[in-house]
């Protein structure tokens, strides 16, 4: 696909809105899509160089697709990454970034305590069926991370850039270096930040990875994942792995990807003022054990947070304590009126989901509570509604369960 006829150094709500939808003659304003699973070439010649990549071009729709590439060469521009490929969901960009990093039996990955439930599950229950070991640790306490790399070599690090449910933020940078001391190569999970807030590449990181269900689509009716790379020497393993494995993003849910990025940053600077408004709010109440908001003082990362993140952008996750368990915390959501229960996160609605029975319902209590999840933890996604509303209800709710 050629290039867009613009600097690629404009700013990042002028490349949202304009990159992978390059200008020319009766191009459509909007990125066509594509839905053929094979493509006609104009010779059995021109074929041959297709397959072979000797020469740009689409062949079958597992090995390219030119609505998959109108969004991955926006996300190129977007995270200024030198590979990117699209998957059909988060958890398939996490496994291809994984296998990037050439993992073998015996290698281990050092993973953050603080993972999605499912992405700790990924490392620690179907790469370790190929001989592959996992270590978790605490990435906030450095002494601890600087020990395990001295013990475990590992072959890489997985961390998010905002942990899922707690928010905390972690020396990103510092924990890069450490990595990349001890030829560790480094991936981050960035679905919390998004380019917005984050780009750990720049700082470092080999492979950042999206899931772009949730803020990027931004409207819960696409599921993909994506994978971007620091260096040229990932692309040919990862569209290797796309092509083989088959864990393709199809063109409809690459359009509807696409379009959420060109209206990304008007949303996700909503939700994160929304978001901040609500986390204030609610800690004035008294209402609740705990409010965990990445730029709170009470916070236990929060000056990372100010160093590492935009000031006027801190997420768009609140995590709530309730005041009292399982019980209590069913009674909440049963009450909830204007935010929805449901298992997600970067919708246009204020969303709620109960790590018990969703994002962390596999690990042990033990392992939940190492990490500080209780009975009473729920985390609010929040939405786009008028934060009038969405504290009113969520007040009611709290209201209800006590």
């Amino acid at each position: 696909m050629n290039e867009e006829p613009f600097d690629s150094d404009l700013d990042i709500q002028t490349l949202l809105v304009h990159a992978g939808n390059p200008r020319r003659n009766l191009q459509p304003t909007a990125l066509s899509i594509y839905p053929s699973t094979s493509f006609i070439a104009d010779s059995p010649e021109q074929l041959d160089d297709i397959m072979a990549e000797r020469v740009p071009g689409y062949s079958y729709a597992r090995h390219g697709n030119p609505t998959v590439e109108g969004l991955t060469d926006a996300m190129k521009r977007l995270e200024h990454a030198a590979a990117v490929i699209a998957t059909g969901s988060g958890m398939a960009a996490i496994d291809a970034a994984l296998f990037a990093t050439g993992l073998r039996a015996g290698d281990t990955v050092l993973l953050s305590r603080d993972l999605y439930g499912a992405s700790l599950n990924l490392v620690g229950k179907v790469w370790a069926q190929y001989g592959v070991l996992s270590v978790v640790v605490d990435l906030t306490d450095l002494q601890a991370v600087a020990a395990a790399f001295k013990q475990h070599r590992p072959k890489a690090l997985l961390f998010e850039t905002v942990s899922n449910p707690l928010l905390k933020v972690v020396d990103a940078p510092v924990l890069v270096k450490m990595a990349h001391d001890f030829s560790c190569q480094v991936i981050v999970d960035s679905t919390f930040t998004t380019p917005l807030m984050a780009r750990p590449l720049s700082y470092g990181a080999d492979l950042v990875v999206h899931s772009a269900t949730k803020y990027l689509g931004g409207h819960g009716d696409a599921m993909g994942g994506i994978v971007a790379a620091g260096d040229v020497k990932y692309y040919d393993i990862l569209h290797q792995y796309i092509k083989l494995r088959g864990g393709i993003l199809g063109p409809f849910e690459a359009w509807l990807i696409h379009r959420g990025l060109q209206t990304l940053a008007v949303r996700f600077e909503r939700q994160c003022a929304n978001a901040w408004q609500l986390a204030t709010r609610l800690e004035d109440s008294g209402r609740l054990r705990a409010v965990y908001h990445p730029f709170l003082a009470s916070h236990p990362t929060v000056e990372t947070a100010k160093r590492l993140l935009p000031a006027q952008l801190g997420g768009a996750v609140v995590t709530l304590e309730l005041r009292g368990e399982r019980r209590e915390a069913y009674r909440f959501l049963k009450a909830l009126k204007v935010v929805r229960p449901a298992t997600t996160v970067g919708d246009v609605y204020t969303l709620c989901l109960y790590p018990l029975i969703a994002s962390h319902r596999n690990q042990t209590e033990e392992e939940r509570m190492s990490m500080g999840i209780t009975e009473g933890t729920v985390r609010l996604a929040v939405g786009l509604e008028h934060p009038d509303d969405i504290y009113a209800d969520v007040i009611q709710a709290v209201a209800d369960a006590d």
